[in-house]
């Protein structure tokens, strides 16, 4: 299975609409065509269209260079596009009903949910490509004249005709500078923006989307409910967008998916006030045990790559390397409950729950008044203190580190308050979150010290040999220095904040 990021730009053209001589843009300097395609694609959706309406199409195409299974994936304003072999001859018929691959399923399923995928059109394509080229010969895009045909396999579809222009280029600095170069060309050419988004769309007649949450021009304006609730919207699409890239286990996915977790929590935990009903506090359950069991696997990686960097200097004997390949174990465990729990019915409730508790938020009388009046001062309150009893408590002898690992989370869940409301965050207020976050970064370094010294602990408690016990209470001690070091650095930046 094949991943790429796909960069392109569609162009709605008359029949009779002549191509352009692509050398006239800047930068291209040669051209070269290939063979016209006839392709054939098969696309597959939920009989509710849940593919489509968060913008993404999944296809199986016969008939080009790139026969196969394709399914294209939002990433930023670009689409990321993963393909997989036919498992079928491509000789049978291309409009046969097909089984989508095991592992294109597994990535769409936190918006299938469990629900069958099923042909809902079929488009014919007459395809004519040209290449642009550089003067050094390097591909800088592909243009392509597409004559279309559909059939919507929805009931009371309708069969169409039309033309486009797609223009895509590589990834890269240069490629983008020759989409906007070309951009220019075809539309002094007469290409415009098409009315769908893509050929699924226009073939079903039908620009499926989530309803959004919109704010008001001046977002400070926006009442409470309003700002709560967007960005609800906003931290549950940033999951769904990071759920296909853990399952393909790319860099940096859990940690981004558990960060959405915690953000979506922090408006339901932080500003519960607001809200009304049992379903705040089962829905808050649910997403801590999700960031727990993603948690897992960020936290054994972090520790991993901090242990890797103990033997940099080569006196420590490899208990550096030793350490970071007991995490990648933990690390490895760690994926197979996220996998599990990603399959789970469990998750998919979940993810029906968080819909419908933004589609119709329980929000309490006091949610309709304005943010800024109502949001901000409760924000303001809570950190001045935070500020004041974590002082006090870091003060006391008897502070454990489990005490300071609580004041870290507190620290943690009124970050993510403030980014929930930053609309209407100003003047002294925007100024304890900028010191709120430096704040919790120090926090965070005495946590990760602390745990790096509880995983050296307990390899020390299984080892026997007395050389190996002795490079890891060198580790040890070097922990320690930096856990002390955080510790000592918090009252100063926890003052800024009264």
């Amino acid at each position: 299975m094949a991943e790429q990021r796909e960069i392109e730009t569609k162009y709605e053209v008359d029949a009779e609409t002549a191509t352009p001589l692509l050398t006239a843009a800047a930068g291209v300097d040669s051209t070269s065509t290939d063979e016209i395609f006839h392709l054939t694609a098969v696309y597959y959706d939920t009989e509710a269209l849940d593919l489509a309406a968060n913008r993404i199409t999944l296809r199986r195409r016969t008939g080009g260079k790139d026969d196969g299974w394709h399914l294209k994936l939002p990433d930023g304003a670009d689409r990321r596009e993963v393909t997989a072999p036919l498992e079928v001859d491509p000789s049978e018929s291309a409009d046969a009903v097909a089984d989508v691959p095991q592992e294109l399923r597994e990535r769409v399923l936190a918006f299938a949910r469990g629900r069958d995928l099923a042909p809902v059109a079929i488009v014919e394509n007459e395809r004519h490509t040209t290449y642009c080229h550089a003067v050094d010969g390097e591909l800088l895009g592909e243009f392509v004249d597409d004559h279309v045909h559909s059939i919507s396999l929805l009931p009371d579809g309708a069969e169409k005709y039309w033309r486009e222009w797609e223009f895509e280029v590589p990834d890269t600095a240069l490629g983008r500078r020759t989409a906007v170069t070309v951009d220019a060309l075809l539309r002094a050419a007469g290409g415009g923006r098409p009315d769908a988004a893509s050929k699924l769309a226009r073939a079903i007649d039908a620009e499926v989307a989530r309803p959004t949450i919109a704010l008001p021009k001046k977002a400070d304006r926006a009442d409470a409910g309003l700002l709560l609730t967007a960005a609800l919207g906003a931290y549950r699409d940033k999951l769904l967008r990071e759920d296909p890239r853990v399952r393909a286990r790319a860099e940096d996915s859990v940690h981004q998916m558990r960060i959405a977790t915690r953000q979506l929590r922090s408006v339901l935990t932080e500003f519960s006030g607001f809200f009304d009903g049992p379903a705040r506090a089962a829905l808050s359950s649910e997403l801590k045990l999700l960031a727990s069991i993603l948690g897992g696997v960020r936290d054994a990686e972090v520790l991993a790559q901090r242990f890797e960097t103990f033997d940099a200097d080569g006196d420590l004997g490899g208990a550096g390397t030793v350490l970071a390949q007991r995490q990648r174990d933990v690390e490895a465990r760690g994926w197979d409950r996220v996998r599990a729990a990603l399959e789970s019915d469990r998750y998919f409730v979940l993810l029906d729950a968080v819909d419908a508790f933004i589609a119709d938020p329980p929000l309490r009388e006091r949610a309709d008044a304005p943010a800024r009046k109502s949001l901000a001062p409760l924000l303001d309150k809570r950190i001045r203190s935070f500020a004041r009893k974590s002082g006090i408590l870091l003060a006391d002898p008897a502070c454990t580190d489990q005490d300071v690992h609580a004041i870290r989370k507190q620290a943690k869940r009124l970050r993510y308050a403030a980014a929930v409301i930053d609309p209407v965050v100003r003047g002294d207020l925007r100024t304890e979150v900028k010191a709120l976050s430096k704040v919790q970064s120090r926090l965070g370094e005495f946590q990760d010290a602390t745990i790096a010294r509880d995983a050296v602990a307990e390899l020390a408690a299984e080892t026997t040999d007395p050389s190996i016990a002795f490079r890891l209470g060198r580790i040890d001690a070097v922990e320690e220095l930096r856990a002390r070091q955080a510790r000592e650095g918090l009252p100063p930046l926890l003052r800024r904040l009264r």
